[in-house]
């Protein structure tokens, strides 16, 4: 099952549990505006599929050696934000965790390069 797939049906089950789509069948809003509700979501999680696929074909294209440059500076970013957190200048949040996955992309495409796959 793809990441995409897994998102989407994720992404349902909240849905479901929260009173997402529902809501507005059960308000009178009729099934169009539950279906178009749906489609948004599923249009945000193909965005988020796309910028982040993008990111890694940035990466594939770097040698070995400009990823270990490239994965020392974003350790860098991330001592620097978790700095800033400490104290209380980090205005964005999520760039913590954003930082943590890029580290991991950048070390699973290492590791890719050494194996030979």
């Amino acid at each position: 099952m793809s990441a995409l797939k897994r998102k989407v049906r994720k992404l349902e089950r909240f849905r479901k549990t929260h009173k997402g789509p529902k809501i507005a069948e059960t308000q009178g809003r009729g099934k169009a505006v539950a279906r178009e509700a749906k489609k948004i979501a599923l249009q945000a999680a193909v965005s988020l599929r796309k910028k982040s696929g993008k990111l890694v074909k940035e990466l594939e294209t770097l040698s070995a050696d400009e990823l270990t440059s490239k994965l020392s500076t974003v350790r860098q970013e991330l001592f620097n934000l978790r700095f800033k957190q400490a104290t209380a200048q980090l205005t964005d949040v999520a760039a913590i965790p954003a930082a943590k996955r890029q580290i991991a992309r950048i070390l699973t495409l290492i590791k890719q390069k050494e194996v030979g796959a």
